[in-house]
This record gives C-alpha cells, sequence and structure tokens, in this order.
C-alpha cells in the first residue's frame, strides 16, 4: 500500500507550479515592469530638460541685438519661459508617480544656457528605495543679421 503511494504521483505539479509562478513568475514580472517604468521616468525627465533649454534660449535680448548685433539672453526671461515649457511636459508626473524638478537655469556665456533636473521615482516595490535622476542639458542661441 505504501509503496503504491509513493508511486502514484499524480497532481503532485500542481503545489509546484504555484510555488513557481509565485516564488519566480511574478516577482520577474513586476520587476521587468518596473524596470521599463525606471527607463521611461529617464527618458521623459531627459526630454523635459532638453525642451526647456530650447526654450530658455528664446529669451533673446531683440532690441540689444538690433543696437549692438550680439546675441544676449535676457535672465530672468530666460528661467521663466524654460519653467513653463518644463512644467508643461512633465504634467502627468503624478500618474506615472515620479517627481520631476528643474533645479537650475543658468545662461553660462551671453548665447549659452545649461539647464539641470532631477526627479525622484518611487518603485511601486514596498520597501526599495527611491530612484534618483539627475539631468543636464545646455542649449546655444544663434542668430545672424
Amino acid at each position: 500500500m505504501i509503496k503504491k503511494f509513493w508511486r502514484d504521483c499524480k497532481g503532485y505539479v500542481m503545489p509546484y507550479t504555484v510555488m513557481l509562478i509565485t516564488l519566480v513568475a511574478m516577482p520577474m514580472l513586476v520587476l521587468s515592469s518596473e524596470i521599463v517604468r525606471a527607463m521611461y521616468v529617464g527618458v521623459h525627465i531627459q526630454t523635459a530638460v532638453d525642451a526647456a533649454c530650447t526654450a530658455a534660449v528664446q529669451a533673446v535680448d531683440v532690441s540689444y541685438f538690433i543696437d549692438y548685433g550680439v546675441v544676449r539672453i535676457d535672465s530672468s526671461n530666460a528661467t521663466a519661459y524654460a519653467l513653463r515649457e518644463f512644467n508643461s511636459t512633465v504634467a502627468q508626473s503624478n500618474i506615472e508617480k515620479y517627481s520631476p524638478a528643474l533645479t537650475a537655469v543658468s545662461v553660462v556665456s551671453d548665447h549659452i544656457v545649461e539647464c539641470h533636473a532631477s526627479a525622484q521615482m518611487i518603485w511601486t516595490l514596498p520597501g526599495v528605495a527611491p530612484l534618483t535622476f539627475n539631468v543636464l542639458s545646455a542649449a546655444e542661441a544663434e542668430a545672424r543679421r
């Protein structure tokens, strides 16, 4: 009787399948989706900083250029333009669960602007520290008479 019991193993595969799915497949599925989301956030924050810098270089002081023929960026307008563009690009950040911030807009020379931003992504997995992205971009204003 005991010998027959050990040979008859029909139905033993079900607990193994449940354990395999629970311990291996589900965590791998969640991890792969989180990695894809991290890549998305990284690309999205870089796009937002690039757009902000491109908008900042559009703050050229036109009257100064007409008078002297030299391109000069108005730093207060550059910051306002960059913030407006950055905020509109990352408007849906609360849906993707990351918190972006444009940390600095600096006019490096008369016609070059650098923008710095950071974003903190909150993982769906409990107990994992947030992932921080630090991004830098630069843009140059050019004009001719």
